[in-house]
This record gives C-alpha cells, sequence and structure tokens, in this order.
C-alpha cells in the first residue's frame, strides 16, 4: 500500500519525517472505501516508514512488540483525500490589483499557510496548478523535506499562456513592458517554456487555453493558445514524462486541447453536448 496516499487522516497529519517506530490506530469507525461501508472498531497498523501494514477488526488485529494504539474510538478514520486543482501559494483575497504587491517570498509564505490548512482538513495529496515563482516548488520540496506541514504535492511552477491571456499579468501599462513568467508565443516558444518549468522543478505542465474570469481584458470563452501550440506542449511534455493540464472554459478550446493531446481539461464551464 503507498506510503501516506490511502493511510488515515491522523496519519496524514504528518510528516514523512515525523515517523520513527511502528504504531497502530484504534478507529471508532473506518470508511472502506471500495465497499463504501462503514466499519466499526477497526485497528490500523504501520510501520516505522508510516506505511500501512494490516487494518482489520481490533478484536483479531495483532500489533507489534510494545505498540499501543492511539485511541480514537470516539472518531471516524478515513482515508486522505486528493485535491488535483488548487493554488495554495494564493490568497483568494488578492486578486487584481491587489496582487501585485505581493512578493515572491510572501507568496511562498501564504503557500505555508495554506499546505498547512489544507492537510488539517483532511487533504493529504493535491496537484498545485499554477504559481508565481515556482512558489509551488518551493512548498512541495519543504515539506517532503518536513520543514513545514502540508500534504504531498504535485505542482506545476508558473501557467502556461499567450501575451495578453489568462495567464499573463495584463494589469499594468505599456511603459513597464511586463509580461507574467510563463508567456510563450508560438509552438517553439512553448516548447521552450516546457523544458524551462521542468527543468526548475515542475512535475506537470499547466496551460491557459482560453480566456478567464479573474483576468483583465479576456473572455472566459475566447480561445488563447491554438491547436498548434498545444500539440507542440503535449508531445514536449510527453517527451519530458509530464502531463498537461490546461485551463479551458470555451468548447473551441476544449475540443482542440482534446485534438492537442492535453490530459486533463479544467473548469469546462461552457462545455456543449459535443
Amino acid at each position: 500500500m503507498p506510503k501516506l496516499l490511502p493511510v488515515l487522516l491522523f496519519l496524514g497529519m504528518l510528516s514523512p519525517l515525523a515517523f520513527s517506530a511502528p504504531g497502530a490506530i484504534r478507529c471508532g469507525k473506518l470508511l472502506d472505501v471500495r465497499s463504501g461501508q462503514m466499519l466499526v472498531d477497526q485497528t490500523v497498523v504501520f510501520d516505522a516508514s508510516g506505511t500501512i501494514t494490516s487494518v482489520g477488526s481490533s478484536s483479531c488485529t495483532k500489533l507489534p512488540d510494545g505498540v499501543t494504539a492511539i485511541d480514537l474510538l470516539s472518531a471516524t478514520c478515513l482515508p486522505g483525500l486528493i485535491d488535483v486543482h488548487t493554488h495554495l501559494t494564493v490568497e483568494p483575497t488578492n486578486n487584481g490589483y491587489a496582487g501585485l504587491g505581493i512578493s515572491v517570498p510572501r507568496e511562498t509564505v501564504t503557500g505555508v499557510k495554506n499546505a498547512r490548512l489544507t492537510l488539517r482538513a483532511g487533504f493529504t495529496t493535491v496537484r498545485n496548478v499554477g504559481a508565481s515563482g515556482y512558489t509551488d516548488v518551493a512548498l512541495r520540496d519543504g515539506i517532503d523535506a518536513g520543514d513545514v506541514d502540508g500534504p504531498r504535492m504535485r505542482v506545476s511552477g508558473p501557467a502556461l499562456g499567450i501575451t495578453g491571456g489568462h495567464c499573463d499579468n495584463n494589469l499594468l501599462p505599456s511603459e513597464f513592458h511586463h509580461k507574467a513568467e510563463g508567456v510563450a508565443d508560438g509552438p517553439w516558444a512553448a516548447r521552450a517554456k516546457v523544458r524551462e518549468t521542468v527543468k526548475y522543478g515542475a512535475d506537470l505542465i499547466k496551460i491557459c487555453a482560453s480566456g478567464g474570469v479573474l483576468s483583465k481584458g479576456d473572455q472566459p470563452g475566447t480561445p488563447q493558445y491554438t491547436l498548434e501550440e498545444m500539440q507542440a506542449i503535449a508531445e514536449e511534455a510527453r517527451k519530458l514524462g509530464r502531463k498537461v493540464a490546461t485551463h479551458a472554459h470555451g468548447p473551441p478550446s476544449i475540443k482542440d486541447a482534446i485534438g492537442a493531446g492535453i490530459d486533463s481539461i479544467e473548469h469546462a464551464s461552457l462545455i456543449d453536448d459535443e
């Protein structure tokens, strides 16, 4: 059984480095996600690495020598939850012009806070799809090292997008000549940006195929990345062993993303029957 993924939320609250000896938890109720049944008085045994070694009725489960089960008879235990679309380093109140005053170090600190809250809410694994300055890479590495508390993270780094698109920063006037770090126009520039994000630690690639809701100057249903650009991104990511997630609201962008071989469509809020 994989370490810390299908693990009780109680275990998920602990850093992978927090385990030093075998242990056990006695649950008043335990959700069996395969059968959908709620099992009563179950004991979960784990080894020194935090990997679950057995689950069964407390009356029949043998504990390792010297282990006393943690008493959670008044609680319900369940596997850790997974959130596949998060932005842990972003504070929802800092959208628009308020976000211009947020530095990369400050965004990382926000990520530390949100990672802890996310873990305490019962999520032991998340996929983070978009963060400035590779703050999500730093947060993932800090969690893996046991420096901060948080869920296992799969991260994308900065999201890729077109000039003036949803994944660009369109708030400053022209004299600033500012572009978001994920901007890449054309198939070859997009390939190069995939290589760059992987170089700096991305586990997956996030792109913006259409406009969005909170960005200035575009509309949610408007296509942005072309079919050719997305094909180049998908091909390059596949060569580097990465999957691609795309923000896409409208049918044209959704269809192009599917045709390009993009692995997951995020939002799809304007999807049609076709």
